[in-house]
């Protein structure tokens, strides 16, 4: 009996070892799978630590060349708006005059053709005596056969006094010349000239509803109602104003 129990332990530990080396054998592909499997995570983790970095340094950049920009905007705006300003102010003593008929004043003396019209326009009553200036031109100052109204004349005045009594009488007769309606305008910067031009249809409604109205300079909206005077900086605001006044059509 004690040698057959030896030989069962014999066999039982044989086949205990045989079991083990199966098992080892069977698991061996698994283990080696997971062991590349998880340095294949280790490398993608620091691939991502490494982006992320690289990501928060690129966000930082971004956050400084965004501030940058908005602060170049805004100082292009000033400089564009000054300039803009600065053009203007030189153009002030300038008056744009339409209308007068393309070539009345062919092989005449331009200064002398121009306060000869106005004197003939407006009289000694705003023009005592031919009113000084210091050069006048037609502009565009070549002709073209694709443009069929007459070219405006620019007029610089020398004295400011002449040049604002030439508006003021303009802006309160009709004035004529060769059976032409001549229309006179303070000469502005193609800029400021779009900004007037978008109160256009406000000031068409102002004038249909008999309100009295004025666009004051650079580019402002001055409206008569009642005693009081309104004044609007852009033609939206305007627009709301005869809304709510005469209400919308």
């Amino acid at each position: 009996m004690d040698q057959l129990s030896a030989e069962f332990a014999k066999q039982r530990t044989s086949l205990k070892e045989d079991v083990s080396a199966l098992i080892r054998d069977a698991i061996r592909p698994i283990q080696d799978s997971l062991d590349l499997l998880q340095t294949t995570v280790s490398s993608f983790q620091k691939r991502l630590t490494s982006v992320e970095s690289i990501a928060g340094d690129d966000f930082e950049r971004l956050t400084v060349a965004e501030a940058s920009i908005k602060m170049l905007q805004t100082q292009n705006q000033s400089l564009a708006d000054r300039c803009d300003d600065l053009e203007n102010r030189s153009r002030r003593a300038n008056r744009r005059i339409l209308n007068i008929p393309e070539g009345s004043e062919d092989g005449k003396d331009p200064i002398k053709f121009i306060s000869d019209v106005l004197m003939e326009m407006m009289g000694s009553e705003v023009f005592p005596a031919p009113p000084e200036r210091e050069r006048a031109h037609r502009t565009p100052t070549s002709r073209t056969s694709r443009r069929s109204s007459p070219r405006a004349v620019l007029v610089c005045f020398s004295r400011f006094q002449q040049k604002e009594a030439a508006l003021r009488w303009a802006r309160n007769h009709q004035l004529q010349y060769q059976g032409a309606t001549i229309r006179i305008y303070q000469d502005v910067s193609v800029l400021l000239a779009k900004k007037r031009a978008a109160f256009n249809s406000v000031k068409q409604a102002l004038y249909q509803k008999n309100v009295r109205f004025h666009l004051l300079y650079p580019a402002r909206l001055q409206v008569m109602h009642g005693d009081d005077r309104l004044t609007f900086d852009s033609p939206d605001e305007a627009q709301q104003f005869i809304d709510r006044t005469f209400g919308k059509d």
